[in-house]
């Protein structure tokens, strides 16, 4: 299982199923140019002792639908993005409307990322191993 923090909303919402995930991913695609991401935060693996989480996991939708972004960091992987050719010198992705840039970014098919966020929840939080990894440039 796993959370993720909508905009304006003080409780997390649950990610337990496909279907949620679904859904979260269609909120995403409507939801306009400055809340077009989420950071997904997996409730099966540690938290460090500063309570944060030991991961972090953002997913990202283009405008359309069509493509979106992954990363998935750990102190122990670094921050990793899609393995690739970069689609762009940089793309901007809105998390709750604060931006966060991605360097020499692969943007993927939305069917990947719907996979992706898919296996990231229902794995219990590991790196999803339906794509290729790199690290991620700075």
């Amino acid at each position: 299982m796993a959370v993720f923090k909508e905009e304006h909303r003080d409780t997390p919402v649950l990610l337990d199923s496909e279907h949620a995930i679904d859904a979260m991913l269609d909120a995403l695609i409507v939801a306009g140019p400055l809340h077009n991401a989420a950071q997904l935060k997996s409730l099966d693996r540690r938290m460090l002792s500063s309570g944060l989480p030991d991961h972090i996991f953002l997913v990202g939708v283009s405008a359309g639908g069509q493509f979106g972004i992954l990363s998935y960091s750990t102190g122990e992987e670094g921050a990793l993005i899609p393995a690739g050719k970069a689609t762009a010198p940089v793309v901007t992705y809105m998390f709750n409307t604060y931006p966060r840039e991605f360097l020499e970014p692969t943007e993927v098919p939305i069917d990947v990322v719907r996979q992706a966020v898919k296996e990231f929840v229902l794995s219990g939080g590991q790196r999803p191993t339906c794509l290729e990894w790199r690290e991620e440039p700075y």
